[in-house]
């Protein structure tokens, strides 16, 4: 009856560690999905920025017929600072959001150390 004890326990404890083990996973791939939706929402961002800008440079050193007129331009810079501020905005979250996930020891799963198991009984010890 001992060793049956013994036995259920050793696996409730390897049940336990296996759950932890898999919630471990599923939190790391959460923040890697996370982390690659941010990613995407960045390299969209940088892809519009360097449109706008692609734009403007056309505007100002492109062929004289292709030219904006200077209150179309001011408009068009108003914008372009805008977006710069949102971005810079953006680029400040995401790194707070980074060092407090860096920082933060309850998102980290803990790792737990393996122990040695019991040898059962009927088995001798060297």
């Amino acid at each position: 009856m001992k060793a049956f004890a013994a036995q259920s326990a050793a696996l409730d404890a390897a049940r336990l560690e296996a759950s932890v083990e898999r919630a471990a996973r599923l939190h790391e791939q959460a923040v890697g999905a996370e982390k690659d939706a941010f990613i995407t929402e960045l390299t969209a961002l940088i892809e519009k920025l360097e449109g706008q800008v692609g734009q403007y440079r056309h505007a100002k050193f492109g062929p004289k017929s292709e030219k904006l007129d200077p209150a179309q331009l001011e408009l068009a810079l108003e914008d372009l600072e805008a977006a710069i501020a949102e971005t810079q905005e953006q680029i400040a979250a995401v790194e707070e959001k980074i060092a407090a996930s860096e920082t933060d020891p309850e998102k980290k799963a803990p790792r737990k150390k393996r122990k040695a198991r019991a040898l059962p009984e009927h088995l001798t010890r060297v």
